[in-house]
């Protein structure tokens, strides 16, 4: 499966059916490579050191757990590295779509993970002064996720998306249709497994993530392929934690953060590293 041109990936399942290994397994594939920077908010936990990450917390460049002030910050953090690469790129890369180039160490491919994303964008029902502060925040983070899927792909920002069900009221529309790429480990329903796949997978039976549910299919996903009919079953192996934090200690010193690399492209090319208007004023 190409990421090339792939602004928003969505990843769906029931708990314990290879979710979070696959996307672990995606995150030490790419951790070779100083193209690849990735930051991550995880909804399970409050600090890295307790959820699935911690083996590989040392290969982002950014991490922050279900505290919404601080994902919050994280996103806005991101658009406006979004916004400073696209008022920049034809000028630097003298393309006007990241991918015609590649990524590279000054101008890396960088992946926002989103795990439990149904924590960030809860909608809050509530008149008193703290449901309607929470309520005020999780709309601004749909909105900033929105923004950098709809406008990341060509300046080469990636989100991966991960909720046990991509609903509605898990993942808003806005943001869950116009991700391209849908996968889906096992599912309870037929109605999750659309949500997941499309309405299409309802003439597909026999490839439906409802079949998956036996533990032999841990680790084994449906997705759509570009391109392709139908859809096709992919297992994603288990990367084990004890390899997963030796991957992550080997190529640690290849994390940066990509606004201190764009800042350094900008230098080097004479232009100047003034960053957007902060979403903050």
């Amino acid at each position: 499966m190409s990421l090339a041109n792939v602004p928003g990936v969505t990843v769906a399942g029931v708990p314990g059916a290879g979710k979070t290994s696959g996307v672990n397994k995606f995150v030490c594939d790419f951790a070779p490579s100083a193209a690849v920077q990735i930051a991550t908010a995880d909804g399970k936990v409050s600090r890295a050191s307790e959820g699935d990450y911690a083996d590989l917390v040392k290969r982002m460049f950014a991490f922050c757990g279900d505290d919404l002030n601080e994902a919050n910050a994280l996103f806005k953090r991101l658009v406006d590295l979004r916004k400073r690469r696209s008022a920049t790129i034809r000028d630097v890369l003298g393309v006007k779509n990241m991918w015609h180039v590649g990524p590279s160490p000054e101008w890396p491919l960088t992946v926002l993970i989103i795990d439990e994303a149904h924590t960030f964008f809860r909608e809050y029902k509530g008149s008193d002064a703290t449901t309607k502060r929470l309520a005020a925040l999780t709309a601004e983070n749909a909105r900033l996720v929105e923004d950098l899927v709809k406008k990341g792909r060509s300046v080469g920002v990636l989100v991966i998306l991960i909720s046990q069900k991509t609903t509605g009221d898990a993942i808003p529309t806005f943001i869950r249709d116009v991700c391209p790429i849908g996968l889906s480990f096992a599912q309870k329903t037929v109605e999750a497994a659309v949500a997941a796949l499309g309405e299409d997978i309802r003439n597909w039976p026999d490839a439906s993530p409802v079949t998956l549910q036996d533990p032999a299919y841990v680790g084994v996903a449906v997705m759509a392929m570009q391109g392709r009919p139908g859809y096709t079953r992919i297992r994603t192996p288990c990367v084990s934690d004890t390899d997963a934090a030796r991957i992550a200690d080997a190529t640690s010193q290849l994390t940066a953060d990509p606004d201190l690399c764009l800042d350094t492209l900008l230098r080097s090319t004479d232009r100047t590293a003034t960053p957007a208007p902060s979403l903050t004023r």
